[in-house]
């Protein structure tokens, strides 16, 4: 069976990354002919995707939903519409059957699977467990856990499927589409060390996506992928997709050695914690290659950071900043909610201040992201806005509804005029 397996557009409006979701599945698929396309490389992808369907004539087209939305940013970009017109473009010119998949689709598997009958089959969450059985069973799915089919007019559900896994996974398939079409976006090519995140943010979709409990994979093999970008494909520069780098801090630190060992030279980032951040690990990153910390603190007091039941106290904040400060070498970037549960004018003002402050002691190689809360199921911040109304057990959340603490709501306002302003 010939599938082709597509990264679904995005809008244009971000560089592209590489589709290391799709990259993960091709392994598996055993004598299914594969070809990737990602919507997100051409000007025109549209007409691009069915001349590709036209030439390739797949009998099934896998299509992988990343995001619903532009979750972070202030001019929201609804990419469940171009979701919607790239299966109309495929039904004008093949029909062949349409596979949904993807952390997006996963997180609305129900409500998308009504909502879009173009859909013949859906992939509820870690397709590489699941695709090869679904093309060996197309006309059985009930067969395969993990997959969303129709029958009778209806949409049923198998279950769900037993989490991939990563130590006996074979790497990403690299050539599905080539990794070397990414060289130079930056940050674009995403290296996988673990999944599964037993932090409790209440906002966060990550433990439902991935579980609660950590599956590793091995530090050398995850350095042999690092290796083989750079000597088969030439990249020198990657980013680590974990939620968090840095929990558990062995499991980091052995990769970081690994690279060394190995006299790797490629820069990388990577999204960390501040609990546990020390001043050794912090100069053992850099040493391996590390050019930008990404934090995600969201807020700033000790009242807001237990109600976004984050692992961190404001003082773990400031002794991570001190760290980073005096090591150097690499970029900073911190993201905060503008008015988080447990916000207050106080809080808020102690943000400010130290946003001011690590411009002042950092200057440039700082940066700022203030972004609203996206409210997704699966999340408790689900039920905390359902507890205050600010949703319905009716809103299937689909369209973008967003939490602001109702006691500071002129705080968003504000922030949201001051991006303005400056062109954010």
């Amino acid at each position: 069976m010939k599938i082709l397996l597509v990264q679904s557009y995005l809008g244009g409006d971000e560089p592209p990354v590489f589709p290391l979701g799709l990259a993960c599945v091709r392994p598996g698929l055993g004598g299914h002919a594969a070809r990737g396309f990602d919507a997100n490389m051409f000007e025109n992808p549209f007409e691009e995707l069915k001349r590709v369907i036209k030439d390739f004539r797949p009998d099934a087209v896998g299509v992988s939903l990343r995001n619903i939305d532009s979750t972070n940013k202030r001019r929201v970009v609804f990419y469940y519409e171009f979701f919607k017109k790239m299966l109309g473009e495929i039904k004008s010119v093949t029909g062949a059957k349409i596979i949904a998949g993807g952390s997006g689709f996963s997180m609305f598997a129900g409500v998308i699977m009504e909502d879009e009958p173009r859909i013949d089959y859906g992939v509820y969450l870690e397709g590489e467990s699941i695709m090869a059985g679904l093309l060996d069973n197309l006309g059985s799915p009930e067969k395969v856990k993990g997959v969303y089919y129709r029958k009778d007019g209806g949409v049923m559900f198998t279950g769900p499927s037993e989490p991939a896994d990563l130590g006996a996974a074979e790497p990403p398939d690299r050539e599905l589409n080539p990794v070397a079409n990414y060289k130079n976006i930056p940050e674009a090519v995403g290296v996988e060390t673990k999944r599964g995140c037993a932090l409790k943010c209440v906002y966060c979709i990550y433990g439902f996506l991935n579980g609660k409990k950590y599956r590793f994979r091995a530090p050398e093999r995850i350095v042999d992928e690092i290796e083989t970008l750079g000597g088969k494909y030439g990249l020198d520069n990657f980013t680590f997709v974990d939620s968090v780098f840095n929990i558990p801090l062995k499991h980091a630190e052995a990769i970081c050695r690994e690279i060394l060992r190995r006299g790797i030279k490629a820069t990388w980032s990577a999204w960390f914690s501040e609990s546990g951040l020390t001043r050794e690990f912090i100069e053992l990153c850099r040493e391996a290659g590390c050019r930008k910390v990404i934090l995600s603190p969201d807020g700033f007091s000790d009242t807001v950071l237990k109600a976004l039941e984050k692992n961190i106290t404001r003082d773990d904040i400031l002794r991570a900043y001190a760290i980073l400060k005096e090591t150097g070498g690499f970029e900073v970037c911190y993201n905060f909610f503008k008015n988080p549960p447990g916000q207050t004018v106080s809080s808020f003002l102690s943000m400010a201040r130290f946003c001011l402050k690590a411009r002042a002691g950092m200057g440039r190689r700082v940066h700022f992201e203030f972004n609203s809360m996206r409210i997704e199921p699966h999340t408790k911040l689900h039920q905390i806005a359902l507890k205050e109304g600010m949703v319905t057990k009716e809103d299937n959340l689909l369209s973008p509804k967003y939490y602001t603490n109702p006691g500071t709501a002129y705080i968003e306002k504000f922030l949201n005029l001051a991006l303005r302003l400056k062109g954010k």
